[in-house]
């Protein structure tokens, strides 16, 4: 696959659009539990996260590079009655002021790029947000979706992370594999990143 636009091109209809937030359930529970009113997802997708996170009330803001991600989305959004903001702009350069938003989360994105690159990702979002909540597929995630995907473990994970204040760190999204030896495994990973504050 050439293009990130080729791997969204199927759409989404009612069935993906539950199954996928069903797949993201514990994600999904754990950025709405943190209470925030403005939410930015860096890195588009499909967009059904932040459709759903709309739906809820918040006000979300879905950015993306590509836009052709975010025609797709927009068609994505208005099928599925979103509220979310779609926005143009690079995440390495957030194209919003200090402190816009309460959380900035992204699901699936920082797997495709290497630690120093990572590591200016989070900054960036935690220039405009006290919190960062990532996803990623760990090492028991079945495939490479797009094929550059580095999949890591939790401790590979953790200490990537380890400059920032991590207050979550866990493996999640328990998947049944009838072949494998292991018959269920958490596919993916997420952690909970706050901003240190000078004291």
């Amino acid at each position: 696959m050439s293009e990130w636009s080729d791997y969204y091109d199927k759409g989404v209809d009612a069935d993906l659009y539950i199954r996928n937030l069903y797949g993201q359930r514990e994600f999904l529970l754990a950025i709405i539990a943190d209470g925030p009113k403005r939410v930015l997802e860096v890195g588009a997708g499909t967009g059904t996260m932040s459709v759903f996170l709309s739906q809820l009330g918040l006000a979300v803001t879905t950015l993306d590079n590509d836009p052709t991600i975010l025609g797709q989305a927009k068609t994505i959004q208005a099928r599925l009655g979103g509220k979310n903001q779609l926005v143009e702009g690079d995440a390495f350069r957030l194209p919003f002021p200090d402190n816009s938003f309460d959380i900035v989360f992204h699901q699936g994105l920082l797997e495709h790029f290497a630690p120093k690159q990572i590591h200016q990702l989070l900054q960036e979002g935690l220039r405009v947000a006290p919190t960062v909540w990532l996803s990623v597929p760990n090492n028991w995630y079945p495939r490479r979706d797009f094929g550059d995907e580095i999949l890591l473990s939790k401790s590979a994970w953790e200490k990537i992370l380890q400059p920032y204040r991590v207050v979550v760190s866990r493996n999640y999204s328990l998947k049944f594999f009838p072949k494998w030896y292991l018959p269920r495994v958490p596919i993916q990973y997420m952690a909970k990143l706050e901003r240190h504050e000078p004291r």
